[in-house]
């Protein structure tokens, strides 16, 4: 985001999704946002003394003004600086959403003065709000987030943090450090007569270290929440991998066929369960054997998927020799979450069940049989999945917030010195002034996470990830 003076330009934008919808908001913040309901707004335009007795916070019905001509319906909700989400003058004008229409509203609204109106930079509410102390830096990161979450569950960590959750502990950490640096600035030397002062401090320090440990934790697991799970179904040709795959999907979206080779190269798609992403890639069928060179390259790209994937569903034929090549697929996925199923129970032979059976006996693993064609079973697999969600939540469910990237990079820095001043005060350093230096640069830190003192660039970064409108 370039440089803006906050204080000479009043901006506007859609601030719902473009395109046709049933409702569309556009929204103004600046001093002139009061100006510019009073041109295009028919209950107030060329009405002073009705304009004055606005009630901010209130819904008005009225209608959209081209000149003299109405275009649209609309709501009007005008709010009054500070309190409105910008700190600024600022309004919301709901109308029927059509993008031919948002364009129309959004050209009136600046030719009333182009010289101090203008269209809003990606961010730029949020970025006058946290310049204007409405949010701080955590929460206005949160602000983006949320609306890009992909699962309900990491929606609702973003919005603890957007709720001030985690800036409201850092906020008693800064305090904290605060007075740790008075101590040491007003000359404490941790000698014996205040060796008792000194084992308070460091477990202060021990259950902050503590509390970061399980911010980073939880915030790993939430980040993998958000991002989703990385399932590949994987096994030989013609196992019924692609069936399975497009059964779960509930579409016909792989080719299928009693031709071996089918899948040359992966598919993948996202389902969800439990409003959690699921990403299944459905991968060519392992054969080892085969002197076709662009199946040989859809096998390794079959390895590779493997390699990198969170969970493997891995499948073989219960109607078929279980063999060598079932066996090499298994050891390379053995150290993998899995689920091992048996697919064809329809037409099961029962000497290759029981030689399976016997192999997976021997490596303690359970086999589920299954089969897709008459969908036996197939309940199994999405339990699977399930309880690796379930997993996942159990290691959060502590968690009301969690931690972007840029923050957790500051949180493990933050981490770092602490645990170098509480080795310090341990050894009951006489260098009080190495200690006090510490002691800044770890509130310096916490600056830097709720934007006290973020350079510029970084702001500018954080920001441009934002949409248009918010």
């Amino acid at each position: 985001m370039k440089h803006i003076d906050l204080d000479s330009n009043t901006i506007t934008a859609l601030s719902t999704p473009p395109g046709k919808g049933g409702v569309g908001v556009i929204r103004i913040s600046g001093s002139q946002a009061l100006l510019i309901l009073s041109k295009i707004i028919e209950k107030w335009r060329g009405h002073p003394r009705i304009i004055s007795r606005i009630q901010p916070g209130h819904m008005y019905h009225s209608y959209i003004l081209s000149s003299d001509k109405r275009i649209d319906e609309c709501m009007v909700v005008y709010f009054k600086a500070p309190n409105s989400y910008t700190g600024e003058d600022s309004a919301e004008i709901s109308f029927h959403s059509n993008p031919f229409l948002a364009e129309e509203i959004l050209d009136i609204i600046r030719d009333i003065d182009p010289e101090t109106i203008r269209l809003a930079l990606p961010g730029e509410f949020t970025y006058r709000a946290y310049k204007n102390g409405k949010l701080d830096l955590i929460q206005a990161e949160s602000v983006n987030e949320l609306i890009n979450a992909n699962s309900r569950f990491f929606a609702r960590m973003k919005f603890g943090s957007l709720e001030g959750k985690l800036s409201r502990i850092m906020m008693q950490l800064k305090e904290d450090l605060i007075q740790l640096g008075i101590a040491v600035e007003t000359g404490i030397e941790f000698e014996e007569d205040q060796f008792l002062e000194g084992i308070t401090i460091t477990e202060k320090l021990d259950d902050t270290m503590k509390r970061i440990d399980s911010i980073l934790s939880a915030s790993r697991f939430n980040e993998q929440l958000n991002r989703g799970l990385n399932v590949v179904i994987v096994g030989k040709v013609n196992v019924g991998k692609s069936s399975l795959f497009n059964l779960l999907l509930m579409e016909e979206r792989s080719i299928t066929s009693s031709i071996p080779g089918t899948t040359r190269d992966f598919i993948r798609e996202k389902i969800y369960l439990d409003g959690f992403p699921i990403e299944i890639t459905d991968v060519a069928g392992i054969n080892r054997e085969t002197k076709d060179d662009i199946e040989a390259q859809g096998i390794q790209r079959s390895l590779d998927k493997v390699k990198n994937a969170d969970a493997v569903i891995f499948m073989v034929d219960a109607s078929r020799h279980f063999d060598k090549t079932d066996k090499e697929i298994f050891y390379l996925i053995k150290k993998k979450k899995k689920i091992i199923v048996a697919n064809k129970l329809d037409i099961l032979a029962p000497d290759s069940w029981e030689n399976l059976n016997a192999f997976f006996e021997r490596e303690k693993e359970e086999v589920f049989g299954i089969s897709v064609k008459d969908q036996i079973n197939i309940e199994g697999v999405t339990q699977f999945l399930k309880q690796i969600i379930l997993e996942l939540k159990e290691a959060s469910r502590d968690s009301e917030f969690t931690a972007n990237k840029r923050q957790r990079q500051l949180l493990e820095e933050l981490k770092q010195i602490l645990r170098l001043i509480k080795k310090m005060v341990e050894a009951q350093s006489s260098h009080i002034e190495i200690i006090g230096e510490e002691i800044r640069s770890a509130i310096s830190i916490i600056g830097q996470l709720m934007g006290e003192i973020t350079p510029e660039e970084i702001l500018n970064r954080i920001f441009s990830e934002f949409c248009i409108g918010k």
